[in-house]
């Protein structure tokens, strides 16, 4: 599915809450994960759940009623995303779980050459839907309302960004490295600009942001936000990730998750004006639609 900039109604006011980050703010508790609560074209969706219960416990924190969930999306189907939505299905009841097929591949990564641990989603397809989960899986751009979609598949498209080689998946009892075909992005259409909403952006940041300017006919980034995954690239990765995010004219970048402390120093460097801190507990409000620039 392809949408077009013409006659897309723009999201007027967009919230977004960060319930899951690698750190957090006073009285929130921080995991290594990443969840988001956004509230926008009068749709509350939740983005990644984090790891464990944590991020419905920060959500009470905040304020945040649960039960008015209407949609879940999940960026892939690694469980410091996914590891919370079997609690997040006791507030929510029946609710639409928007992701990839490849959700559900058996997921792995080894460090090293004696360590090979499943970081896969922890609890089965079964359970998860006999608790209220009715998952749409497409490899496709998935339309949530006229003005929010998921990327759909990212493509490859340049020499820097590549897929961890640490990440497997388990196929007919053999081992493959993961292409990552489930890693999928948020997108919300605004009249200043996309907001892009990323769980890892395992495909690479840049792929993911091109994409999102590709299928929507809007070259425009008002907001990148979520992790970038660069805490393991190299400098010259840095450097060029830099130097494109600054290219792209970006209005405003949060950085969080697997991004890295290192990148987003460097981020923070390039970009001060436009770099905007986020952690557990925090909120990001936008003030979007016709008129207001």
């Amino acid at each position: 599915m392809v949408l077009k900039k013409n006659g897309v109604k723009p999201s007027e006011k967009i919230k977004i809450y960060t319930l899951v980050d690698n750190t957090a703010g006073y009285g929130f508790q921080g995991e290594w994960g990443l969840s988001f609560y956004i509230e926008a074209q009068g749709h509350k969706i939740l983005f990644d759940t984090g790891m464990t219960s944590l991020a419905s416990e920060n959500a009470r924190l905040a304020k945040i009623d649960l039960s008015s969930i209407d949609t879940l999306v999940l960026s892939h189907g690694h469980n410091d995303h996914t590891g919370g939505l079997a609690d997040f299905l006791k507030y929510t009841g029946d609710v639409p779980v928007i992701s990839h097929p490849d959700i559900w591949t058996k997921k792995y990564v080894q460090e090293n050459q004696n360590s090979l641990d499943y970081i896969g989603i922890p609890v089965c397809r079964e359970e998860l839907e006999s608790r209220g989960a009715q998952f749409h899986l497409t490899t496709k751009t998935f339309e949530i309302c006229q003005s929010i979609i998921t990327t759909g598949e990212v493509e490859l498209n340049n020499p820097y960004e590549k897929i961890d080689g640490d990440l497997l998946v388990k196929t007919a009892g053999e081992f493959y490295c993961d292409p990552m075909m489930d890693d999928l992005s948020l997108i919300i259409q605004t009249d200043r600009g996309l907001v892009v909403i990323t769980g890892c952006a395992h495909r690479g940041i840049v792929n993911t942001l091109q994409h999102a300017q590709k299928i929507t006919g809007d070259q425009r980034i008002l907001f990148a936000i979520g992790g970038f995954h660069l805490y393991q690239a190299s400098q010259e990765r840095l450097d060029w990730t830099v130097q494109t995010l600054l290219s792209m004219g970006i209005q405003k970048v949060s950085p969080c998750h697997c991004t890295g402390f290192h990148a987003m120093a460097q981020i923070y460097q390039n970009m001060p004006k436009q770099y905007q801190p986020i952690y557990a507990g925090s909120v990001i409000e936008l003030e979007t639609g016709l008129g207001n620039g």
